[in-house]
């Protein structure tokens, strides 16, 4: 019993006990599964401790995709100041970590250092390497889940995706920022900006996402007004310093049922190169040949048009709330499918 409790202590020791002499731990004793509740339990204490700072042990912490209906800033308007006290760990926005499985596959979110599924249990415990990466085993040491990743999202209290500010003056975009109860924090950092930054309009960007070779999305850029900027723009740019867009556009698409499954994880909005239509009249089908570029990049979204990687997608957006400067539709025929563009 000194034994388990000495494992339930530390989280540290249990995973290095668990993942390099965990088959030899568990068959020192004739209760196999007494020891394991135990050292499971004594863990399970240690890493709520441990975490309530970042807030996954709050039961509202779950990922929801926020559109920011409660604090609309598209209507020009400067956040009221809001002077009430933040809590000791406000100084850096809450997360969560979103973890995907080797085919793109959402298996769950870390809490800790666990893996827990939509429902609360615990799918897996992580080992983290030196660069920060999850090797995941299970509860008789063995490597589980080989090949997954993860991305992470920055959330209120409530478990709502923060949307990333793009802060304005005189119609020009001057930094970017988070904005957590009415203060703002660095778009690099996520840590409380001292001082505030003052005199600026905030208006809330849609996250661009590209998805990789195993289909888990990944952050590209930002967008504001059809407008792209990159991740590394949003990132680096001091506040105060004009940012300049990347010359993209967006496209509304449309279709009744998508035209294959290349779809798949993909919203109807993408971002193209600017002037990509230029010299297509709007009403005009798209041919399969002429333009052969573009009929083979609205079949497979994946596909970038230009070397310098523009691609992507609005995250989350509709045909009805791309807002793009121009629409492609589908048309199904069993003779020949096809698409029109309009402008």
């Amino acid at each position: 019993m000194n034994r388990i409790r000495q494992l339930g202590q530390s989280m540290t020791e249990y995973m290095v006990v668990l993942g390099v002499t965990g088959a030899a731990l568990l068959a020192s004793t004739t209760d196999v599964t007494k020891l394991f509740d135990n050292v499971q339990r004594g863990y399970r204490t240690q890493s709520s401790e441990m975490n309530k700072v970042q807030l996954y042990n709050n039961t509202k912490v779950r990922f929801n995709e926020n559109d920011s209906e409660e604090d609309d800033y598209d209507d020009g308007d400067t956040p009221p100041t809001d002077n009430t006290p933040l809590p000791d760990a406000a100084s850096q926005l809450p997360s969560i970590e979103w973890v995907y499985d080797a085919d793109g596959n959402q298996l769950g979110r870390m809490d800790g250092d666990m893996l827990m599924d939509g429902a609360g249990n615990i799918l897996a415990w992580c080992q983290r390497t030196q660069s920060g990466d999850c090797v995941f085993v299970d509860e008789n040491g063995n490597i589980i889940y080989g090949g997954a990743s993860s991305t992470r999202q920055w959330v209120d209290e409530n478990g709502n995706e923060l949307p990333l500010m793009a802060l304005t003056s005189g119609g020009q975009v001057r930094g970017f920022a988070y904005l957590y109860k009415n203060k703002y924090y660095s778009a690099d950092q996520r840590k409380l900006l001292d001082p505030q930054p003052t005199g600026y309009t905030a208006l809330p960007m849609r996250r661009v996402v590209e998805l990789d070779g195993k289909g888990a999305p990944q952050t590209a850029g930002y967008e504001l007004g059809g407008s792209l900027y990159s991740l590394k723009s949003t990132l680096s740019s001091p506040i105060g310093t004009a940012v300049g867009s990347e010359g993209t556009e967006l496209v509304t698409v449309k279709f009744v049922n998508a035209p294959n499954s290349n779809w798949t994880g993909y919203s109807p909005c993408l971002v193209m190169p600017g002037g990509w239509n230029s010299n297509i009249a709007s009403g005009a089908v798209l041919d399969p040949v002429v333009n052969k570029s573009l009929v083979d990049k609205f079949n497979d979204p994946s596909i970038r048009l230009t070397s310098d990687g523009v691609g992507g997608f609005i995250n989350g957006a509709t045909s009805g709330n791309c807002g793009g400067g121009s629409t492609v539709t589908y048309t199904y025929d069993p003779a020949l499918s096809y698409w029109t563009l309009t402008k």
